[in-house]
């Protein structure tokens, strides 16, 4: 392996590495945003995202798989002493969406969990709660 192109992972990826690649940025943008400022509907919307992404990225390497396997059906194209190793390369090739998908499945819960620390308050040390009418016997 002589480096990495990120150019070329796309292109062997296939057309589906847009969306996961869209998809994935857009869910991690939502996803710092609620651990910036959390909001428990922002949390709710983070995770539909990371659930629509783990569908997409699903879904592009079952049509990367099925390209690798439409190509085999001609003999003229994948002749029989080249079979084994072309399949290799097919396979190596339709994992690259969850390749990238897998990067944003794994930072959106993160930050999600950073959200969720600070929203509700789990670093503070507990205090003793007030009535109101002890608040307002302090006041005068």
């Amino acid at each position: 392996m002589s480096g990495f192109s990120f150019s070329q992972f796309m292109m062997e990826g296939g057309w589906g590495m847009y969306p996961v690649l869209l998809l994935g940025v857009v869910t991690l943008a939502s996803a710092t945003r609620y651990a910036l400022r959390p909001e428990r509907l922002c949390l709710r919307f983070v995770s539909i995202l990371w659930l629509t992404l783990l569908v997409v990225i699903v879904h592009a390497t079952i049509t990367d798989v099925a390209a690798v396997f439409h190509y085999f059906e001609d003999p003229v194209r994948a002749p029989d002493n080249e079979m084994a190793r072309t399949l290799m390369i097919g396979l190596k090739e339709s994992t690259r969406p969850a390749v990238l998908g897998g990067i944003f499945l794994t930072l959106v819960p993160l930050l999600a969990a950073v959200g969720v620390y600070r929203e509700y308050g789990l670093g503070r040390p507990a205090t003793p709660s007030r009535s109101r009418a002890e608040r307002e016997g302090a006041a005068t």
